[in-house]
Parts: C-alpha cells; sequence; structure tokens
C-alpha cells in the first residue's frame, strides 16, 4: 500500500501546477526561494528551526519518534499555523528572487529527495513484513494479514460487483476471474514449497496472498462489512444532480481502474485492487441512499486523545465540530468539480470527512478521538489463514535470520543517511546540503544563486545563525517577520487599550486574557519574549515559581507517577536563559483556542 501512496503523493506533486487555474498564473507574484527561521520555544525544535519556502510548499527537516531525521513537505499555510499560531513562534523571511527554470530545478531536486527517502523506508518495510511473515510460519502460525480486506464481509455478498463482473467478462474473458484464481492458489502452494526449503519468498508471498483475496473478493461478490463506511453526517446534504451524475462518472472510473489492475504486473496490486473494489461498493452505497458515503480510513495504530471537560466547555468544542464541517464541505465541492485527477480529490475527500465525523461522534460518554495527521489511504486489515505449510520450522528460522542480519545492515544505513546530529546533521544543516545538490557543482549554483553557504561553515548549524548567514551570503531581495500569535494580539491590544494596563495584566499567566495555561508547556509565571531589560528579574521570579511547583510536585509524586515535578524541573530549565537576558518559552495554543477568532 505504501507503493500506492506514494504513487499518488509524487503523481500530485507533478500535477500540482495543472491544478492551479490559469488565470492564477497568469498573474503570478515574483517567483523566489525563501528562507525561514523560527524561533525558540519549548517543545520539538526548542533552539529555534529552519525551513525553505518554494510558492506554496515548506520543505524542512524533522525528528521522528522512531528517531529518524527527515525531510518533510508541507503546505504553507499548515506550516504557519503550526508553528507561527499553535506553537506561538515569531517566523523571519527572507526572499532570494529565482527564475522560474531554477524554481523547478530546485522543487524538483527536493522531491526527488522525498522520493528517494519514501523508496528507502518502503523497502526496509518490506523486509520487516517479509520477517514477519517468515517467523509467524516458522513458528506454526498461517495466519497472514491482508491490508484492506478488513473492509469485506465475508458471509454477505452485494450484487452492486455484479457489474464489475460483468465488465470484466466483457474485456478479459468470461473465465478471467477462475482462471487468476485458480493460478494464484497454484502460485501459493509453489511459494510455501519454496519457504519451507530455505528460499526466500516472504515478499511474494504476501503479495500472492493480497492477490488471491482481491480475486476472491470479485468472484464471491463481497459486500462491504457494517463498519466499513464513514456514514453521511447530518449537517451533509443530499446529493445534487449533477453530483449523482459525478458520481456515476466516477463510478465507471472506478470500474475501468479494477480492469486495468487485473491486467497490470505492479508490486502490491492485489491491496490496490481491494481498495479500488471497497471504493466503488462505498460510491454505489452513495448512489443508492443520495448521500455521500466514503471508506474508513482510521488504523489501530492512529494516536489517541482524550478530551477533557476544558476542552469542550464554553462551545469550543461545536465550533471545532463546525470548522471541521465546513472544511469536509469545501473538500466535497472540490472533489466535485475535479475533472483531470478525481482519485487524488476523493482520497481527500475521504480523510477530511472522517476527521469531521470522529469529531461528531464526541459527547459526554465518548471523549476518546482517533487524530487523522495526514492524508491516509483507507487500508484496514483483515486476517487469512493458509494452511499450506507442513511443520519445517527449522530452514524457515534460518531464513528468518538471514532476513534480520540483512535489516540490521539496512538499520545501519538508516541510520548514516537520516540519524541526527545536533551539529552535523541538524535542520539547518541539512537544508543547506539538500540545497546545494540541486546543483552540479559550487561554481554553478554560485553563479545561479547569487551566493553559496555550506553546511560545515562556522556556526550555521544554529538556527538563528543560519538565518543570518543566508542574508549575508545571497542577494537577498526582501524580508519579513511574521509575529507569533500572542505578540500579534499584544499589539492589538495596545492599540484599543492603555498601554501600562494590558502590559500589566498580559505580562503574566495569572490576569493573562490573551493566554491560557496549557498542558503541554511547563509552569511559568511571566512572559519574557517582549520583556528584555526586565528579563532577568522576571526569569527570577520564573525558577521560582517552577521550585513551588516542583514543591508541590514532590507531595503529589504518590499520585501522579512524577508528572507535575517533571513539568517543574522543564519550567525551571527553560527559566535559566532569562536570567542572562535569553529566552525560550513562549507559551502556546491548541486548536481549541484558536477556533473562536480569525483575527489575528
Amino acid at each position: 500500500m505504501r507503493y500506492y501512496i506514494c504513487f499518488l503523493f509524487c503523481l500530485f506533486l507533478w500535477l500540482l501546477p495543472s491544478l492551479v487555474p490559469a488565470g492564477e498564473n497568469a498573474d503570478q507574484e515574483e517567483i523566489t526561494i525563501d528562507f525561514l527561521y523560527i524561533n525558540a520555544n519549548c517543545g520539538e525544535a526548542a533552539g529555534g528551526h529552519t525551513a525553505l519556502r518554494l510558492g506554496e510548499s515548506v520543505f524542512h527537516y524533522q525528528f521522528f519518534s522512531d528517531s529518524t531525521f527527515l525531510l518533510v513537505r508541507e503546505p504553507w499555510d499548515s506550516f504557519r499555523f503550526l508553528y507561527n499560531d499553535l506553537h506561538n513562534r515569531s517566523i523571519a523571511i527572507a526572499s532570494l528572487p529565482l527564475d522560474s527554470s531554477v524554481s523547478t530545478r530546485i522543487r524538483n531536486h527536493f522531491t526527488e529527495l522525498l522520493i528517494s527517502q519514501q523508496q528507502f523506508f518502503d523497502n526496509v518495510e518490506k523486509l520487516e513484513k517479509e520477517i514477519r511473515v517468515t517467523q509467524k510460519i516458522a513458528a506454526g502460525d498461517s495466519e497472514i494479514s491482508v491490508k484492506c480486506l478488513g473492509f469485506f464481509d465475508k458471509s454477505k455478498t452485494d450484487n452492486q460487483l455484479v457489474t464489475v463482473r460483468d465488465r470484466i467478462a466483457i474485456k478479459l474473458g468470461p473465465d478471467f476471474l477462475q482462471k487468476q484464481l485458480a493460478e494464484s492458489k497454484t502460485a501459493l502452494r509453489f511459494a510455501a514449497r519454496d519457504m519451507e526449503q530455505g528460499k526466500r519468498v516472504g515478499e511474494r508471498l504476501q503479495e500472492l496472498v493480497d492477490w488471491r483475496e482481491a480475486i476472491r473478493v470479485l468472484v464471491q461478490g463481497l459486500a462491504l462489512s457494517n463498519h466499513a463506511l464513514i456514514r453521511p453526517m447530518e449537517e451533509e446534504r443530499e446529493l445534487g444532480v449533477s453530483e449523482i451524475a459525478y458520481l456515476e462518472n466516477f463510478s465507471e472510473y472506478l470500474i475501468v481502474s479494477i480492469v486495468d489492475l487485473l491486467q497490470s504486473s505492479r508490486p502490491n496490486r492485489g491491496e490496490t485492487l481491494l481498495l479500488q473494489t471497497a471504493r466503488y461498493l462505498a460510491v454505489r452505497h452513495s448512489l443508492m441512499a443520495g448521500r455521500i458515503f466514503s471508506l474508513d480510513p482510521f488504523t489501530e495504530k492512529l494516536r489517541v486523545v482524550q478530551l477533557t471537560d476544558e476542552d469542550i466547555a464554553g462551545g469550543r468544542l461545536k465550533n471545532i465540530q463546525k470548522d471541521l464541517q465546513r472544511q469536509s464541505a469545501g473538500r466535497r465541492d472540490l472533489f466535485f468539480h475535479e475533472k483531470q485527477h478525481p482519485e487524488i480529490a476523493f482520497s481527500l475527500l475521504e480523510t477530511d470527512r472522517a476527521r469531521a465525523w470522529e469529531l461528531s461522534q464526541v459527547d459526554d460518554s465518548r471523549r476518546a478521538v482517533r487524530l487523522l495527521t495526514k492524508i491516509t489511504l483507507p487500508s484496514r486489515p483483515g486476517v487469512v489463514s493458509l494452511n499450506l505449510f507442513e511443520a519445517k520450522g527449522k530452514k524457515l528460522q534460518t531464513t528468518a535470520e538471514r532476513l534480520q542480519r540483512e535489516l540490521k545492515e539496512l538499520q545501519k544505513k538508516s541510520l548514516e543517511l537520516y540519524g541526527y546530529n545536533l551539529f552535523s546533521r541538524n535542520c539547518a544543516t541539512e537544508l543547506i546540503r539538500s540545497l546545494n545538490t540541486s546543483f552540479k557543482d559550487k561554481e554553478s549554483g554560485k553563479r545561479t544563486l547569487g551566493g553559496w553557504l555550506e553546511a560545515d561553515s562556522g556556526l550555521v548549524f544554529i538556527p538563528f545563525l543560519f538565518y543570518d548567514q543566508s542574508i549575508t551570503a545571497f542577494p537577498i531581495k526582501d524580508e519579513q517577520l511574521l509575529p507569533a500569535r500572542r505578540l500579534r494580539m499584544l499589539e492589538s491590544s495596545y492599540e484599543q487599550e492603555n498601554d501600562l494596563l494590558v502590559w500589566l495584566r498580559e505580562s503574566n499567566t495569572l490576569s493573562a486574557t490573551l493566554y491560557k495555561p496549557n498542558k503541554s508547556d511547563t509552569p511559568f509565571l511571566f512572559f519574557t519574549d517582549d520583556s528584555l531589560l526586565l528579563r532577568p528579574v522576571q526569569g527570577i521570579m520564573n525558577v521560582a515559581y517552577g521550585v513551588l511547583h516542583g514543591v508541590g510536585g514532590i507531595v503529589s509524586l504518590p499520585f501522579d507517577g512524577g508528572e507535575q515535578l517533571n513539568r517543574a524541573a522543564r519550567g525551571i530549565f527553560y527559566s535559566l536563559p532569562e536570567l542572562v537576558f535569553g529566552n525560550i518559552r513562549k507559551g502556546s495554543y491548541s486548536g481549541m483556542d484558536l477556533e473562536t477568532d480569525q483575527t489575528f
């Protein structure tokens, strides 16, 4: 399935210019590459962060929980919202004018880096999957997980698949599916025999199982399970005449896709065939009901948060629910007007509908919310039992050990290619290296960009010095600063009220109206990001405030497992730079804090 995700992702990047109306391209502003510096705050990238912006896309390097340090591409609006609003950080922007050909070259290079990175981890995932399959079979467990099979109910059939089978019979022959099913069973027996003889076939075995199950779904005409679909929400309107016509065309598009997949030899075609078949049935459900249905993309591995009374109070939850409903409605409109790439638009619709639906289910008895933080293709797995293997686990175990050694080599290579180092491989150094490798050599890059910066030059690994040296090294045409959310609101308050009263009220967390204490923030008393001269004095007070919380943390240690004590220690740590006129902590906001105010 990750091949399919990568395919759609790359296709989307390639087709992105064609998705912009011609009228908008005609009056484009001057093309620039923008060097971004995001100042410090508690949490991720506490010492500051760097990024490059090309048009409406932002490229930056990010540390992940599995200790990988990877290139990430995000829409500018999402990036700004995360860092400038939620994380409450100011963003400095330095713009370097570029020819369109140079901009395209750099964008294509970064896209190639993303694809190469994705392919590497696809290979790791394939090997891990092969190891799991081999180890399970060696242990006598013949159950295999198949992505997307979980959408189907083996005890029910759906006549909607008759149309698909008829088309397959016309295009590929009346016995095509039966022959494919028989051939897949034979291929599985041969694969099982090879595997028992110590040959490496784990990946091929998985693909054969996926293919057999996809063919079986079509042959048997299996229906979707009761929990496969995100059902219509009260806020969603019924399908209009034009939308019904569009869905009929999209239904035909999916049939063509299914027929093409049956003739394809692409990797993971079984998973993709199962997904397209499930989507076809979801679309037919929509047409029969006159309301929109889509597949449920939620998985067991998604992060789950428990909403508190504070999150729900004051109508904030309802406002967020309405906002997600608006986003879903907007994505629906885009899908029904998309002429060139309906499948990409439908993937976006699936994700946005699921987000809106998930939050709409929250009430007094259900507070758990699953988070979809990115576009997620539906992939609910199902389990099948092979019963093809004899008890010859020794050779299989030897194969599994050989695969484990290969995996260790890949993991070692992953550390070399995608590991993090504070001084030699961080968000600044890797951004420079990625930009530099867009060009054949230093001379051509310097000639094209008007300057050059090396990843190992001086203190460029420090984010704010990376930004300063970028301004010096390149012929920057324009600079701007996007103040952090609290600073923007503070400036607005100064314009409307007495300066002294505003400062007295908003300088501390006890009386502030522009900030509400956030669980993700450490305990502190005074804001110091807008108060340079008083910063050491306020820092002393913040340290004392942290110590006070630490005393409380010692008392509550048996009850909270040291949570308050840990937060207090971190609060003291982030207050120390304030004693010497430095500042890291600025406070942050949750999504619940932002929904009622679009002014800032």
